[in-house]
């Protein structure tokens, strides 16, 4: 699943929205077959119009300095909390790394209960940055979390997005 993300990985991330961990199969937000992927590209689709597939829609997102990328690299086991719990903090120095490298402004958590991973991952010495996070519902569970997320995400674009000063 890493290698599709690369692709799409822009020269300078200004955006950075970081999810929980990548679903097991063929299932990718940078496939366009997600429930995250539907619910980002509505949000997107609100502020800047809509998009004619889900290739235009990534092409953009990359473009304007957008990219997804996952706390943990590897799927995380939904069913046991504990082994859950472990992969968020093993994973919190390799998501650190490459916000490093990456160099984001803005990182926006795609998940509430990760939040406390991604400020560790954000308080090594090294990331200097990152000068907003901001946090949203993840869009399951229910038809009222996937609203406030696209809300969320749209109030976002609208005070970050390139219309004020994001590009």
């Amino acid at each position: 699943m890493l290698a599709i993300s690369q692709i799409y990985r822009p020269d300078q991330v200004k955006m950075l929205f970081v999810a929980e961990a990548p679903g097991g199969g063929e299932k990718h937000f940078y496939h366009g077959n997600t429930n995250l992927y539907r619910t980002i590209r509505n949000a997107f689709e609100i502020v800047y119009g809509n998009f004619n597939s889900p290739e235009d829609f990534i092409k953009f997102f990359k473009s304007i300095g957008c990219f997804l990328d996952h706390l943990s690299q590897a799927p995380l086991d939904k069913t046991n909390r504990q082994a859950r719990l472990e992969g968020r903090k093993s994973a919190v120095a390799s998501l650190s790394s490459r916000i490093n490298e990456m160099n984001p402004e803005i990182v926006v958590v795609l998940m509430k209960e990760i939040t406390a991973f991604v400020e560790s991952a954000l308080g090594q010495p090294n990331i200097r940055s990152v000068q907003s996070l901001l946090v949203v519902p993840y869009p399951a569970g229910s038809h009222a979390n996937k609203q406030n997320c696209i809300s969320e995400i749209t109030r976002i674009l609208k005070q970050y997005g390139p219309e004020s000063d994001f590009a």
